[in-house]
């Protein structure tokens, strides 16, 4: 049986449940934020060396996009697998203008599902 949160702060409304494998590090690399700050949400976690399969982390919310630029031809969310090369060429777009247009994306090497990218329109002259 997992240990669960009472509560999640703001900003880490989302739950993320621990499978095996996991440890503090691997899933705070995931979500973009430190190790120390993952654990810290989670004080209900008294061992943060000892995740169990199940046990429930308050999480950053997933990456989205407060607008997307002019001339976008659509939202793309991630996921699992996808890599910003496999999105643009998905979309016939290079990936200098697929990065270019998610500066909330502050790694492009590290995207994750659920992540919302906005998707520019091809350049119909080249």
């Amino acid at each position: 049986m997992g240990r669960y949160p009472s509560d999640c702060p703001a900003g880490y409304k989302s739950i993320y449940f621990v499978i095996s494998g996991d440890t503090v590090s691997i899933i705070a690399k995931r979500f973009g934020t430190s190790t120390k700050n993952l654990i810290a949400i989670n004080p209900h976690i008294s061992n943060p060396d000892m995740l169990y399969p199940g046990d429930a982390l308050c999480v950053p919310g997933f990456r989205k996009p407060v607008n997307c630029p002019p001339g976008f031809q659509g939202r793309y969310e991630v996921l699992d697998g996808d890599t910003i090369f496999s999105v643009a060429q998905k979309f016939n777009i290079s990936e200098e203008k697929l990065i270019t247009s998610n500066p909330h994306i502050a790694n492009p090497d590290m995207i994750f599902p659920f992540d919302v990218l906005c998707v520019p329109k091809i350049n119909q002259t080249g």
